[in-house]
């Protein structure tokens, strides 16, 4: 994928000109050759990310803070675990000093309807980033959103000057408690709301002759926030395909996937802008005033919004959970694989002789950590007797 260039005549560079574009990635290449100006950091590319030798400063950095962070006597295992949880941070840090915009950063899925650990949560986040130099006004802390949810994006935005970013938003009523909680930008799901719609109301089949569910759905949010003068951002997101994101060219904010980027910077076409930005809203949806039972009761109505809202609430918390464990269990892997190549090259230095072991003449400790090391007595140390001694993992080679 290439920047899009002054004349470049790609549909991306001509959707630039229209909309913001904002990269929904855990890439720093993606975003470095779009020149973005915010970014979506996504968990669900996290764990790929981590693994690309471009980010391994980023991990470093993290199982640094990690293994500073552990207790005498606490093991590799448990560092890799913290270092896993750090790593969006540490990813956080690296976009905020490539952009001059905002960097959306999630919060576990699992907490979707639990309003005071989000908000503890939320703001530990934002401290942790602003240990790192970065200023709270650049961290959007993206939140499902739930009741629970929007309600401790209102105590955020009150209490604490915490932006919010929410996703997952299939109904109005959900745009309305946001826009009402002081939510910076709130993310209508597109694409899922078109699936929704293709399978319960048109057989699983696309029809390209009816307007598209979640286009018309992202209009009416729009709408609603304009008619109503919140300050509130509409940035559509998840989209099954790219005629979806050029369907809102005009929108102030769109997310996209890099494969999605990529196709439209290869498309040569015309687009003229669908929303006029300086235009009125092209309905005038009445204001909503809920509260709790009243969100309740609209959520409840909604067959799309009730489904849709606790699926992706539950994909988020399976995402937490594997992609957790993932993290943890590919960190340790490359943690070991440190040690032991350490392990080695210490061997290396102490074997003057080359013949797979230190004896007592080549040995430059102590006597008794030599006899510690040397397990078997026989007066020699070997590989495996120093991994072992250091706490390293070795793998004898076939």
């Amino acid at each position: 994928m290439q920047s899009p260039a002054p004349l470049d005549d790609s549909l991306l560079h001509k959707l630039f000109a229209l909309s913001e574009i904002v990269p929904e990635t855990a890439e720093l290449a993606v975003v470095d050759r779009l020149r973005a100006r915010h970014v979506n950091l996504s968990f669900a590319k996290l764990t790929s990310a981590a693994q690309d030798p471009a980010h391994a400063k980023i991990v470093d950095d993290a199982v640094k803070w990690a293994q500073n962070s552990l207790k005498k006597g606490q093991n590799r295992k448990l560092a890799a675990g913290l270092a896993a949880e750090r790593l969006a941070i540490e990813f956080a840090q690296a976009f905020a000093e490539r952009i001059p915009g905002r960097v959306s950063i999630e919060i576990d899925g699992r907490l979707a309807h639990q309003r005071r650990q989000v908000i503890e949560k939320a703001r530990e986040l934002v401290r942790s980033l602003a240990e790192l130099g970065i200023a709270k006004e650049r961290i959007l802390v993206k939140l499902p959103a739930t009741f629970e949810c929007i309600e401790a994006a209102a105590t955020l935005r009150q209490k604490s000057e915490i932006r919010t970013h929410m996703t997952l938003v299939f109904g109005l009523h959900q745009v309305a408690a946001c826009a009402d909680a002081g939510v910076d930008v709130v993310s209508p799901a597109v694409g899922r709301i078109n699936d929704f719609h293709k399978k319960n109301e048109r057989g699983g089949a696309e029809d390209a002759n009816l307007p598209d569910p979640g286009v018309s759905a992202a209009w009416a949010m729009r709408d609603y926030v304009r008619t109503h003068g919140y300050e509130t951002l509409v940035m559509p997101g998840t989209f099954r395909s790219a005629n979806q994101a050029l369907a809102l060219a005009g929108f102030e904010l769109l997310t996209l996937p890099p494969a999605l980027i990529d196709e439209l910077a290869l498309r040569h076409e015309q687009l003229t802008a669908a929303l006029d930005k300086d235009a009125p809203p092209s309905t005038q949806p009445s204001k909503l005033t809920l509260d709790g039972a009243g969100f309740a009761a609209m959520h409840a109505a909604d067959a799309l919004a009730t489904s849709k809202l606790e699926d992706g609430v539950r994909n988020l918390s399976w995402a937490a959970v594997t992609q957790q464990q993932q993290l943890t269990d590919w960190i340790t892997k490359r943690q070991d694989a440190a040690a032991e190549t350490g392990t080695l090259a210490l061997f290396g230095i102490w074997d003057f002789d080359g013949d797979g072991f230190i004896d007592r003449e080549e040995w430059n400790g102590t006597d008794k950590v030599f006899a510690a090391l040397d397990k078997d007595g026989n007066g020699r140390v070997s590989v495996e007797e120093l991994a072992a001694g250091l706490g390293a993992p070795y793998r004898p080679k076939d």
